[in-house]
């Protein structure tokens, strides 16, 4: 079993990081350079502030669904059944969520507005929420349902390149002024939402399709331990959507959102450094929770393990990739986005600890100790805003990050001692210093290079080699020291694969 599930894991995760970079590629155009320069500093902050709302919306209006259906998906799967049922529960549990959070944010709508600097803007475009989480909802549960049947990449070429693709064309209709932003915001509604048509009819052809209903499963045992389990998982998921957005929301309530729109760009930076952890979660989850069933905890040993150094490899990269050319990246954008420099910095370093310790949080929730996963994140909730309300007073958009990134740091420190304690299971080897070394020693070595200034053109090339000379040192001395025999692997296949490509 473990040969056939680390193949299943390195073809879906390889196939998925290829793709959450291209979206990050697009994402980088349209966050670093097109936002900034054809939008204001507050429409910025607007759309962010929305998606973050959204995102939590999303995470209370699944009820929990999502999380306990990946944990129980082996009971559902069969697929002659309907997989029993599993699509029709979701969705009647998604629509019960979406009405009732909905009727929330109507009468929460004054207060969730109510503060300098964004009342007015924000309160023209408040309810836009409800499509863009009513679309999300719907891509999450039929994502979900594709993930538990092993099928991952289709959900994350849509959510990380397509969505990204489609509002990057979208930003053109501004940047030729063919619409203002007021019209825009229809558009990039759109955009958002679009990806849940494609991921429908994705799931349509995955074998065992069915949305009738079959209440067969759902025993008196098993529906008290699907509703426990699904309980826990709201507030766990809660808590993961208040550590990733709640600095946003909390940044525009106490300063401005033009603030917000400066911290919403320089965070995408620390976003791209967490993909390929992303993806690897999302390929590993159906062969841990089958893994459990099993008993099979070595297995799960071998891709917590590999998944640390993996993951910090290259994050490690893409580090070295953001620091050593931020004053070139600021030399592309208008005056006053300089100031976000150090929450690129202190989000990157906190992302780094997160690398470091792999798919714990997956590993824990789909473990028979998840209620402890609960504890954690409860706790988070009351640490995160504590530091928010502490930090974004003294430090503006600066205390946003250091909060974020000590929350980073406390739950991953948590989980990876619960792990280590009741499953006997530590993940870091030598390899994981080595790894930070390497990374230091390629920062000094290319710090050296000296700087190409004068024209954007220069900025450019300077952007290249620098780029180019961190890729090959880094990537020669990883593949040397060969603390990844599974990256090493994917090298050397790429490598045949591009020799092979120019034979032809």
């Amino acid at each position: 079993m473990q040969v056939i599930s680390m193949n299943v894991i390195k073809k879906q995760a390889f196939i998925s990081t290829i793709f959450s970079y291209a979206g990050v590629l697009v994402g980088f155009i349209s966050q670093f350079f097109i936002f900034p320069n054809f939008f204001e500093k507050e429409e910025i902050g607007l759309l962010n502030v929305l998606l973050s709302y959204m995102y939590v919306m999303v995470q209370l209006s699944s009820l929990g669904f999502n999380a306990a259906g990946s944990r129980f998906f082996v009971h559902f799967r069969n697929a002659r059944q309907g997989h029993k049922g599993y699509l029709f529960l979701g969705l009647s549990i998604g629509m019960v969520g979406f009405l009732l959070c909905s009727i929330g944010v109507f009468f929460l709508k004054d207060w969730m507005i109510a503060s300098k600097g964004k009342s007015d803007l924000l309160a023209t475009s408040f309810y836009f929420l409800l499509p863009i989480t009513f679309a999300t909802l719907l891509f999450n549960l039929f994502d979900n349902y594709a993930k538990n049947l092993y099928e991952t990449v289709t959900g994350t070429f849509l959510s990380q390149f397509l969505q990204r693709f489609l509002i990057m064309a979208s930003l053109f209709l501004v940047v030729f002024k063919v619409l203002d932003f007021s019209q825009y915001i229809w558009v990039w509604v759109l955009a958002v939402s679009f990806y849940v048509v494609p991921m429908i009819w994705k799931a349509t052809r995955l074998d065992g399709f069915s949305l009738k209903p079959d209440f067969s499963l759902m025993t008196p045992r098993f529906t008290k331990e699907f509703a426990t389990y699904s309980f826990l998982t709201i507030l766990t998921g809660f808590s993961s959507m208040i550590i990733l957005y709640i600095d946003k929301i909390m940044l525009a309530e106490i300063t401005t959102l033009q603030e917000t729109g400066v911290y919403s760009t320089a965070a995408f930076f620390g976003s791209v450094m967490g993909m390929s952890l992303l993806a690897l979660n999302k390929a590993s989850a159906p062969i841990i929770v089958d893994s459990f069933a099993a008993n099979d905890l070595k297995n799960i040993d071998t891709i917590y393990r590999k998944s640390c150094t993996t993951s910090l490899i290259v994050g490690c990269w893409i580090f070295l990739g953001i620091y050593l050319n931020l004053d070139n990246l600021f030399e592309f954008l208008p005056a006053g986005f300089e100031e976000g420099r150090w929450v690129i910095i202190i989000l990157s370093l906190g992302k780094l600890f997160d690398l470091a310790t792999g798919l714990n949080g997956t590993i824990l929730t789909l473990s028979p100790y998840y209620r402890y996963d609960t504890y954690i994140m409860i706790s988070l909730i009351g640490l995160t805003v504590f530091l928010n309300w502490l930090l974004i007073p003294i430090y503006g958009m600066n205390g946003a990050a250091f909060a974020l990134a000590l929350a980073t740091i406390y739950y991953n420190a948590v989980r990876y001692a619960l792990l280590w304690w009741k499953l006997g299971m530590q993940p870091f080897t030598v390899d994981i210093p080595k790894v930070l070394l390497i990374m230091v020693l390629v920062g000094l070595a290319v710090s050296l290079i000296p700087i190409t200034e004068g024209t954007k053109f220069k900025t450019v090339i300077d952007i290249a080699y620098r780029s180019t000379a961190i890729t090959l040192i880094y990537g020669v001395i990883i593949y040397w020291s060969n603390v990844s025999p599974e990256l090493n692997g994917a090298m050397k296949n790429l490598w045949k694969a591009v020799v092979g490509f120019g034979k032809r």
